[in-house]
């Protein structure tokens, strides 16, 4: 199963629509949060799930998605997460490990939306489940010791690749097959030495020893 969560931060219309068009319908679980449902009606997508306490979008939406078929959940306005978190832990129950978690509409002009959503990410792989946090410039991804991150020639998603430590410290980085390698690195969180790394061959790999890395994959 692939589940799309389209949340309600700046959604690039043309850059979802594309993507949920390469799947295959049959596999594509689809749930939107709150705003998102806005975005989806635009595109012409009809999620399977919309969720939210719709302080930002409005009753109106829930009532339209009601209306079209779409299975609605109405979160109290006054809770302790996020309606992306309320949607990715309903994500977490339906998927298993081989399954897909991609979070489209996390980034915008909210800071604070942002840290919370990459925060989701780390939710998710604490959980077992590996969540891709994207836009139309970003692939965010995080990583536990003993997983190994492989940017492909022709299949990267960005031109750039920058690591970041997520928390706490991490030990042991190696990133291999990239202009600036590491060989069994530390790195704190205070500095910006690796930021903006590149693919020389034909294969990167990046894993660690201890800690979560978060591994952002970049495109101008």
């Amino acid at each position: 199963m692939i589940v799309v969560i389209i949340a309600g931060g700046n959604v690039d219309e043309k850059f979802t629509g594309g993507f949920i068009e390469d799947f295959d319908e049959s596999s594509l679980f689809i749930i939107a949060c709150d705003r998102g449902y806005e975005a989806c009606e635009r595109i012409g997508i009809k999620p399977d799930l919309l969720v939210g306490d719709f302080d930002s979008a409005g009753s109106g939406v829930a009532d339209r998605a009601e209306a079209a078929g779409v299975q609605v959940i109405r979160l109290n306005p006054v809770k302790d997460d996020t309606d992306a978190e309320a949607a990715l832990d309903i994500a977490i129950e339906k998927t298993t490990e081989e399954d897909e978690i991609y979070l489209l509409g996390a980034t915008g002009t909210r800071l604070d939306h942002v840290l919370g959503n990459i925060s989701l990410v780390a939710k998710g792989l604490k959980a077992g489940r590996i969540v891709t946090m994207l836009d139309s410039h970003n692939s965010i991804q995080m990583i536990n010791p003993g997983e190994t991150y492989v940017v492909e020639e022709g299949y990267q998603f960005g031109k750039y690749v920058s690591v970041f430590p997520y928390m706490a410290p991490v030990k042991g980085l190696n990133m291999k097959g990239f202009k600036y390698p590491v060989n069994n690195g530390d790195i704190e969180g205070f500095s910006t030495l690796t930021v903006s790394n590149e693919l020389v061959d034909k294969e990167g790999k990046i894993t660690i020893e201890e800690g979560m890395l978060i591994v952002i994959e970049s495109r101008d």
